[in-house]
């Protein structure tokens, strides 16, 4: 007994070996820190790689929303995210980081910033997809340590998660959008949610009221002006609430002008099928010399080419058709009653200058031109377009031109979508009365520019005449 406690006491002494111990509690405590440093960065580039995936796959599931019906629309998404997915991470290396259940179409909400997933048999058609990537062992494989194994760590289980949605900007459906500036004179008035946005920035006068819930947008809230005291309550009620520092308008409209006149011209194509109103499956073809307003063919496309000046005007307002070329009566009265309507049209001018007057108002119409001009599109004072419906469905109408419009003042506007390569100018009759525009929405390419007393009002995001293409943004 007494050597066994004496062998132990030398035992407890005996240093031979302590490096060795001290080694190891070294390398583990290196190991470690190695791992954390290695391992949890290997980590992090997976989940951006996931993150990436996600991303990509969500958004090309997202593609497909409003392409089928609700029946049929999630296993579209489902397949088109798969698809990409799969180019982003492959399987035979990463394993499933994607799979059904984890693809969801539904709806966001941008009040709570929830997703809810889209039920069977709901009718109203999903705007948001929901995706989750994952590196978790299941159907994929986990993220694996090299250092971190070594003190009984042996993977990390990775998970990401994207959800885009479709939407549409205020100022696509009720809005004056400018890709140079907006400049306003006095006494606009901006009612409802009605936005004005002017991608280099807005340029006030004074008395502009701007609504609860009006929405006055730029890149850059420095270019507002003229001043700063001009982009205040004091000289312009409710602009202070209004301004909005916004870099996310997208103007495709602008970009696609030349497609959409093509697609006017064709009577199969998605434009004219979506218009709902064009029957006659044949173009009609107007010789220039001898044409005026009272040859358009109802329910088809109008086709007139105007030869190569862009000066050879062409009235669409019934200058010509409504006045027998300046001839009238012999009592002096015009030879057609003013104020006739007409309705279902379209008409593709070449190199054509349309001119509006008030003895025409148009309904359910579609004008468009290649011309170039300062002024292809023009009215004058007192002329209407589209249906005074309390933005009702139907009678929408739409001018699209790759010059510059010109309206003068006291127009009449109800759901009237002005697409605009060049400039536009709204002018001013001084006391003579308002410009109403209800609905009215103007994408331009270069400035917008608004004289005296115009009111604007929105009716809460109808269609255009030519439906928006929706935009799709990532939400979380």
């Amino acid at each position: 007994m007494h050597t066994f406690i004496l062998q132990t006491k030398r035992f407890i002494r005996n240093e031979d070996g302590i490096a060795t111990a001290w080694a190891i509690g070294w390398l583990i405590l290196c190991f470690s820190i190695a791992g954390l440093s290695i391992d949890a960065t290997n980590a992090w580039k997976v989940k951006q790689i996931l993150q990436s995936t996600a991303d990509v796959a969500a958004h090309a599931g997202g593609l497909e929303l409003g392409t089928v019906g609700n029946d049929s629309i999630e296993a579209a998404v489902i397949s088109s995210a798969n698809q990409y997915a799969m180019l982003n991470m492959n399987s035979d290396r990463y394993g499933d980081v994607l799979v059904d259940s984890d693809i969801q179409v539904g709806y966001w909400n941008h009040d709570t910033q929830v997703f809810t997933e889209m039920a069977v048999g709901d009718l109203n058609p999903p705007r948001a997809v929901r995706v989750v990537t994952r590196q978790d062992g299941v159907n994929s494989s986990k993220v694996g340590t090299f250092f971190l194994r070594f003190i009984g760590f042996d993977a990390f289980t990775v998970s990401t998660e994207a959800i885009v949605e479709s939407f549409v900007s205020i100022c696509e459906k009720d809005g004056l959008k400018a890709y140079g500036n907006v400049r306003m004179s006095t006494q606009q008035s901006f009612l409802g949610r009605y936005c004005v946005h002017g991608e280099g920035g807005i340029n006030f006068s004074t008395q502009n009221f701007f609504d609860d819930g009006a929405i006055a947008s730029m890149v850059d809230l420095n270019d507002c002006g003229p001043d700063l005291d001009h982009c205040m309550d004091d000289l312009n009620p409710g602009v202070e609430a209004a301004l909005t520092q916004d870099s996310g308008q997208t103007f495709g409209k602008l970009i696609r002008i030349d497609e959409t006149i093509a697609n006017l011209q064709n009577p199969r194509s998605d434009d004219i099928a979506e218009l709902g109103y064009i029957t006659n499956p044949v173009v009609k073809e107007h010789p220039y010399a001898d044409f005026d307003a009272t040859q358009l063919v109802e329910g088809a496309i109008n086709y007139v080419d105007c030869g190569g000046g862009q000066g050879n005007n062409l009235d669409m307002g019934g200058l010509a058709a409504v006045n027998n070329r300046g001839g009238g009566t012999d009592d002096g009265a015009a030879t057609i009653a003013e104020q006739i309507t007409k309705a279902n049209i379209v008409v593709v001018g070449i190199n054509c200058d349309f001119g509006f007057d008030k003895s025409i108002t148009y309904e359910s119409a579609v004008f468009a031109t290649t011309s170039t001009g300062r002024q292809t599109v023009s009215s004058s004072a007192g002329a209407i377009f589209g249906r005074p419906d309390n933005c009702g469905k139907g009678g929408e109408v739409a001018i699209v031109t790759k010059g510059d419009v010109h309206f003068a003042a006291q127009i009449s506007a109800f759901d009237l979508e002005m697409i605009v390569a060049g400039d536009v100018g709204l002018a001013s009759l001084g006391n003579n009365g308002d410009s109403i525009h209800e609905g009215t929405t103007i994408m331009a390419g270069g400035d917008i520019n608004i004289s005296t007393k115009h009111t604007f009002a929105n009716c809460f995001g109808t269609e255009t005449a030519l439906d928006v293409k929706w935009t799709l943004r990532y939400v979380k």
